[in-house]
C-alpha cells in the first residue's frame, strides 16, 4: 500500500482554508513577544532587561501544566462543538490579556507583565490546542490531515510574514508602536477568523468514548510512536531554537549586517511560504514521515555552512536563509499531522478521544525545546566568555551554526530509523 492509494480527503479547498485561517491572527504573536515586548518593558518602562527575562520565562514555565491539561480538559469538553466551543471562550481573555500586556501605563511593574502574560498565555493556549485537534478529527484521511496542517500552519506563516513587516508597514521600529499595531491587528483579525472557520469548518462528533485517565496512561507510556516523534520533535525543535535565540547577534556581530535583519528574517519566512504546497504534495507521493525526514536533512546541509561565514557575507547567508527556510514548512505542517494520524490509531486501538491531550504535549515539546535552546545558546557563549560586540566571533559562529546541526542529525536519525509510518495502519483501519 502506497501514500498515493490511501482514502481522499473529504473537505473542500474552501473548507481548508476556512479551518487555516484562526493561524494567520495566532502567529502575530510570535516575533512581537519575543522581540519588541522584552525591550519595551525593560528599557521604555525601565523594568531591567534582567528582570522582564525572569518574569517571562515564569510565564512560559506555567505551559509545562497548562498544556497537557488544556489537552486534556479539551478532549473532556461535552456536546458536538466542544472544540469551537473552547476556542471561543480563550478568544475573550487572549484579547483582554494583550490590551494590558501590550498597552501598558508608564507606572507599571513586574507583576503587571507577569500575571497579564500569564493570562495571554494561557487564552493562546486555550485558543491552539482545539484547534489544532480539530484538524486532526475533522478529516480522517491521512492526506485530508496533512492539507489541513498545511492550511493552518502556511496561513501561520503568513501571519509570521506580516508580523516581521510590522514596523515596515506602520512607518516606525518603536517596540510600544509596534505591540500596539499588534493588539489592534489581533483584536480585528481573531473573531473575524474564529467566524470564518466555525461556520466553514464541520466539527466532528465524537467517535470514539473517553477513556478514564487510569486505563489510557499506559496505553499513552506504551506509544512508541508517539514517544518517537515526541523525541524527533524536540531535537528538531531545538537545533531550530539555538539560531533563533542568536539570530540577532549572528547577523549584528558574525555578519556586521544588522541593516539586513528585517530583509533575513522575510526570506526565511517567504521560503517556508512557497515551499509549503511542495512538501504537501511530496508528503502525498512519499509519505509524511520521509518527507519530514528529508526536510531536516535539507536543514541540516544548507546550516552547516553558517560557520564558515564571516564579516559581509550577506549574500551568503541569504541563501542559507532561503535554504533552510524552505524546510520551515515541513517542520510546521508535517509533525503535527503525523501527530494526528497517532491521535487516530490510539483512539481506534482503545485510547478513546484524546486528541487535545497529544497535540497538549506536541505543544509542551516545542516550548520545553525553545526554553531549553535559549538556555544552552547563552549559556555556552557565557562558558565561551562572548560578549555581544567582541571582535572574536567564533565561540558565536560555532553555537549558532554547528550546535544546531549535531541536534538536526539526531532528530533525522530517529524520524528515519525509529518512526514508523502511520499511513499503512490507517489504512487498513478503514478497510
Amino acid at each position: 500500500m502506497t501514500p498515493t492509494d490511501l482514502p481522499t480527503a473529504r473537505f473542500s479547498l474552501w473548507q481548508v482554508f476556512a479551518y487555516g485561517i484562526p493561524g494567520l491572527p495566532l502567529a502575530l504573536m510570535g516575533i512581537p513577544l519575543y522581540v519588541y515586548l522584552p525591550p519595551f518593558y525593560a528599557n521604555e518602562l525601565g523594568l531591567g532587561l534582567a528582570a522582564v527575562g525572569l518574569a517571562l520565562m515564569l510565564t512560559r514555565l506555567w505551559d509545562v501544566v497548562t498544556d497537557p491539561l488544556v489537552g486534556y480538559l479539551s478532549d473532556r469538553v461535552p456536546g458536538r462543538h466542544r472544540r469551537k466551543l473552547l476556542m471561543g471562550s480563550g478568544i475573550p481573555l487572549l484579547i483582554v490579556s494583550l490590551w494590558f500586556l501590550l498597552r501598558p501605563g508608564d507606572e507599571v511593574g513586574l507583576w503587571h507583565l507577569y500575571l497579564w502574560g500569564l493570562a495571554a498565555f494561557l487564552g493562546w493556549t486555550m485558543i491552539q490546542l482545539p484547534y489544532t485537534s480539530l484538524g486532526a478529527e475533522a478529516d480522517p484521511s491521512p492526506h485530508g490531515r496533512t492539507r489541513l496542517a498545511a492550511s493552518r500552519e502556511g496561513l501561520a506563516l503568513v501571519g509570521t510574514v506580516l508580523a516581521a513587516a510590522l514596523p515596515i508597514l506602520i512607518g516606525s521600529e518603536q517596540p510600544g508602536e509596534v505591540l500596539a499595531a499588534v493588539f489592534w491587528l489581533m483584536a480585528l483579525l481573531l473573531p473575524v477568523a474564529f467566524v470564518v472557520m466555525a461556520r466553514g469548518a464541520p466539527e466532528p462528533a465524537r467517535h470514539h468514548a473517553i477513556v478514564d485517565w487510569r486505563r489510557g496512561w499506559p496505553l499513552l507510556v506504551a506509544n512508541r510512536r508517539l514517544r518517537t516523534l515526541l523525541g524527533g520533535y524536540f531535537l528538531n525543535n531545538l537545533a531550530n531554537g539555538i539560531p533563533a535565540a542568536l539570530f540577532l547577534m549572528f547577523v549584528a556581530d558574525r555578519l556586521g549586517a544588522e541593516g539586513w535583519l528585517g530583509g533575513l528574517l522575510l526570506l526565511y519566512f517567504g521560503a517556508g511560504i512557497a515551499a509549503l504546497p511542495a512538501w504537501t504534495f511530496l508528503a502525498r507521493r512519499i509519505g509524511k514521515r520521509r518527507s519530514w525526514g528529508f526536510s531536516i536533512l535539507l536543514a541540516t546541509v544548507s546550516f552547516a555552512f553558517a560557520p564558515l561565514l564571516g564579516s559581509g557575507d550577506v549574500v551568503w547567508f541569504a541563501l542559507i536563509c532561503a535554504a533552510s527556510g524552505l524546510s520551515l514548512g515541513a517542520d510546521m505542517a508535517l509533525p503535527a499531522s503525523i501527530q494526528a494520524d497517532i491521535a487516530g490509531i490510539d483512539s481506534r486501538e482503545g485510547g478513546g478521544d484524546r486528541a487535545g491531550l497529544f497535540f497538549g504535549l506536541l505543544g509542551l515539546a516545542t516550548k520545553l525545546a525553545l526554553a531549553v535552546a535559549v538556555g544552552v545558546g547563552y549559556g555556552l557563549l557565557a562558558l565561551a566568555g562572548f560578549e555581544s560586540g567582541d571582535a572574536d566571533t567564533t565561540a558565536l559562529a560555532l553555537t549558532y551554526g554547528s550546535l544546531p546541526v549535531i541536534f538536526k542529525l539526531a532528530a533525522a536519525w530517529l524520524v528515519f530509523r525509529h518512526l514508523s509510518d502511520t499511513e499503512p495502519q490507517l489504512e487498513e483501519a478503514s478497510t
